[in-house]
């Protein structure tokens, strides 16, 4: 990702400007503004969590925003893997259906699993039909590889089982979650190419 010329100049600026410009409107009132951030609100912007909102047609791509100081005591941004979420209809995390260069494997059946669709909150899969109403995902584990990566141990909850499709939510994913958004981000530009033509990422 590279930020436009604008762009670095604007977070260049936005909190380093030095400059003390007075307006006097008579001898006993000063107005005073300051462009730069005094140091203890430098320490907590450091520490905060910032995230940066880019609208593109019904997405909002959400990029975590890291802030560090450099030697010189600017500020210098990192952006991260976004969240996409689609605004059209009921606000959700946007999916990819039938994903390529993804599996899931059923560690104890040793069997792939085909996914229907993926996204960064769960997935939906098609499971070899089973006599059993109930389907208990605690007692099956579950592997994902993204793109050949090393394989992500999957904790899923049910939400929902019908005709062989299983609709499940990830829960604890925290080590893979910034491969899957990285991935996912990927096949959002790789579907939605127009809608990035003009954008430098």
């Amino acid at each position: 990702m590279e930020f436009s010329t604008e762009e670095l100049d604007f977070f260049n600026n936005i909190f380093t400007d030095p400059s003390n410009d007075s307006i006097v409107s008579d001898s006993q009132h000063q107005l005073t503004v300051q462009t730069d951030i005094p140091q203890y609100l430098k320490q907590v912007l450091v520490g905060s969590k910032l995230t940066l909102l880019a609208e593109i047609s019904h997405y909002q791509l959400w990029f975590p925003v890291a802030l560090s100081i450099d030697g010189q005591g600017d500020f210098s941004p990192k952006l991260s893997t976004p969240e996409i979420i689609d605004v059209k209809g009921s606000e959700r995390s946007w999916r990819v259906t039938t994903p390529k260069n993804v599996a899931v494997i059923d560690v104890f059946n040793g069997q792939q699993i085909e996914i229907l669709s993926l996204s960064s909150t769960g997935l939906t899969l098609k499971m070899p039909t089973s006599g059993e109403k109930h389907l208990d995902l605690q007692q099956t584990s579950f592997e994902m590889s993204l793109a050949g990566e090393v394989p992500l141990k999957l904790e899923l909850d049910l939400v929902r089982h019908e005709k062989g499709v299983v609709a499940a939510k990830f829960k604890g994913l925290q080590e893979g979650r910034e491969s899957l958004r990285k991935f996912l981000f990927n096949s959002h530009k790789i579907e939605y190419s127009n809608l990035y033509q003009d954008i430098i990422l």
